[in-house]
């Protein structure tokens, strides 16, 4: 009776995601042909942001647009459909706007900055398995994509403090949302470095706040496991964990430094957005060269 009911229930999600995608609101009207409409640029300081304020401007506008006519659900732009998802109730553009691939505009614009800076690479390191955006490389075949967990007895397994693999060994690490769940993070940036070929190069997502020059901790933990909270604890999203995951760290402007320290000899931000491709929000990407 129990199948019998989920089966009922999966049926008609499916059925419900059918009409929505078919009465999806077409907002080619908002587009505009613009010099704004696309933005990537490097940042090696938080002064540096304050050069791209018409281009912010242009995109929030576009999205307050956007957003007041749609809210939450499927829309279609230039042919394309996209679909403004909700997680746990909550929203944000960064992490919805998902594409007919499933992958948001964080995801999606990492692989804007991929085409863009890293199209010779060849080994790569990607610290996640069996999602969307492993799929996404992996059909490429592009790659000699390597892939892991962290899940202790998994054959995927992978602690980012104490990586298993060989020095210098991939063109390119790609580690997204990570690190702010890693309370010993200095470690994790010495051990990418390690495995990166000289030449190579680590592309890192973590939350970042444009503003702060230092780190925020939001929570530490003792030699004994005992988390101390420090501010509301914060729990994202994790395909191996249901109920979510801790987050330790918002990120300022001294992780660079952090990536300095440990060796990388070119260190910078990547930001931009794609309102071609509603590739949407403030988009930050650490990228640091061995």
């Amino acid at each position: 009776m129990v199948k019998l009911v989920n089966q009922i229930k999966r049926t008609i999600r499916t059925i419900q995601r059918l009409l929505q995608k078919r009465l999806a609101k077409n907002i080619d009207h908002l587009y505009e042909d613009s010099p704004y409409n696309q933005l990537m640029t490097e940042l090696y300081k938080k002064e540096d942001y304050g050069k791209y304020q018409q281009y912010t401007q242009f995109r929030k506008s576009f999205e307050a647009r956007v957003l007041k006519l749609t809210g939450t659900g499927y829309v279609r732009m230039l042919g394309a459909l996209y679909y403004f998802n909700r997680f746990h109730n909550l929203f944000s553009l960064r992490e919805a706007c998902t594409d007919h691939t499933g992958l948001n505009s964080r995801m999606r614009f990492s692989l804007e900055i991929i085409d863009q800076y890293f199209g010779d690479a060849k080994k790569i390191y990607l610290t996640e398995h069996n999602t969307s955006y492993h799929k996404k490389l992996a059909n490429s075949n592009q790659y000699d994509l390597v892939t892991s967990v962290y899940k202790p007895g998994d054959g995927l397994h992978q602690d980012l403090t104490n990586l298993t693999y060989p020095d210098n060994l991939f063109d390119l690490c790609l580690s997204f949302e990570d690190l702010e769940h890693i309370p010993d993070y200095q470690t994790v940036i010495k051990e990418l470095y390690r495995v990166t070929k000289p030449g190579g190069n680590v592309l890192l997502s973590a939350p970042f706040i444009f503003e702060n020059d230092k780190t925020l901790t939001r929570a530490t933990i003792d030699e004994k496991g005992e988390i101390t909270h420090l501010l509301t604890p914060e729990y994202h999203g994790d395909p191996v964990l249901p109920l979510g995951i801790l987050c330790y760290y918002h990120f300022g402007w001294d992780l660079l430094d952090s990536f300095r320290n440990a060796g990388f000899k070119s260190v910078k931000v990547v930001t931009g957005y794609n309102i071609d491709k509603l590739i949407l929000d403030t988009l930050l990407f650490i990228v640091a060269e061995k």
